[in-house]
């Protein structure tokens, strides 16, 4: 059955929105980006029935803390008069989707996430995306 990617985007999307970090996920800072693309992958491929996988809430879960961090390190480095990423107006009000999320970290290749963290592989996508 195939689903729609509207609805998959919806379904995986909400789960950004809504999910909480919880304690069986590991903070950003102690996942491999290379290990979380991967998952990510897989789980976009299962479309809506990623909802059953157990690896489900724990991803998304240390994806919504590496852009928590993100945001705050970019608001500090604003305060200082440096942001370190800088997202259009269009581009914010239209939002991240999963399948952008995991086409900006694939853009970074494989050598780069295996080297860093989903934190650091997730603001290193961010400025690459959205130059200042």
């Amino acid at each position: 059955m195939r689903v729609p990617p509207l609805l998959m985007t919806l379904a995986l999307g909400s789960i950004l929105v809504f999910a909480p970090a919880s304690a069986i996920a590991g903070p950003a800072a102690q996942v491999n980006a290379e290990s979380f693309y991967t998952t990510a992958v897989a789980l976009k491929k299962k479309g809506v029935l990623a909802r059953f996988d157990k690896r489900f809430k724990p991803t998304f879960a240390q994806m919504k803390d590496a852009g928590k961090k993100a945001r705050a390190a970019n608001e500090a480095a604003t305060k200082r008069g440096a942001p370190l990423y800088c997202v259009p107006a269009a581009a914010r009000k239209k939002g991240l989707n999963v399948d952008k999320l995991i086409a900006m970290l694939g853009a970074l290749g494989k050598a780069k996430r295996q080297s860093m963290n989903l934190e650091a592989g997730w603001l290193e996508a961010l400025k690459k995306q959205y130059p200042c």
